[in-house]
């Protein structure tokens, strides 16, 4: 398991549909653009936990109208923004909405404007936005994308934590996971009382390092 694979279980957990290590291709024969760790939709009328607390990181609840894309960059360092999303020269952020069919072709180049410029975009029917995971936060990204989230590890394994606890009767049963979120389930099994052993046994796991 690798620090991308606990962020996209994140991101899955909180209703997002995902791709990992999304590939950039070029237009022509060549070496690809670049990739993304984690690219993701979520659409707003979820409802998986209606009937009691363990609902969703707040975070997703700034979009209820309509879906909330993400184009995630997840380090074992403090949160950073790689320079292929950051580089409007590139234009990677015009490709990935294009190859994923995000918007309209007519609309992509001034959601992109805005992605490059703010790391975020309330567009015409899609929220989109940049996203960090990381050992801590960055005020360099605080002070140049302020609404661009920023997670840290604590806050991801705390949040995954908190859902196994709260529902585990309704995700006991989970053959159908993936490996990575079978061995994230074994490690809260193992601490399911201590939140603290759970952080400790899957920053072991995924070469996160430990705090402290």
């Amino acid at each position: 398991m690798k620090p991308e694979d606990v962020a996209a279980w994140y991101f899955r957990l909180n209703g997002f549909f995902t791709i990992t290590n999304f590939v950039l291709h070029p237009s022509r024969r060549g070496p690809q653009r670049t990739e993304a760790d984690i690219v993701g939709i979520r659409f707003p009328h979820r409802a998986e936990f209606p009937d009691g607390p363990g609902g969703d990181d707040p975070e997703f609840a700034r979009c209820r109208d309509k879906p909330y894309f993400v184009i995630a960059e997840s380090t074992i360092s403090p949160c950073k923004l790689n320079g292929p999303w950051t580089d409007p020269g590139k234009e990677n952020i015009h490709a990935v909405l294009g190859d994923l069919g995000v918007f309209a072709a007519a609309l992509i180049p001034s959601v992109a404007e805005h992605l490059y410029k703010e790391g975020v975009c309330d567009g015409e029917g899609c929220f989109c936005s940049l996203f960090c995971v990381g050992q801590s936060s960055s005020p360099e990204i605080k002070s140049r994308y302020p609404r661009v989230s920023q997670k840290t590890w604590d806050e991801v394994l705390a949040f995954i934590y908190d859902r196994f606890r709260t529902y585990r009767d309704r995700k006991v049963d989970h053959k159908q996971w993936d490996d990575n979120a079978k061995q994230l389930w074994e490690c809260w099994e193992r601490g399911w009382n201590n939140r603290e052993n759970f952080n400790a046994s899957v920053r072991r796991l995924s070469g996160l390092a430990l705090n402290g």
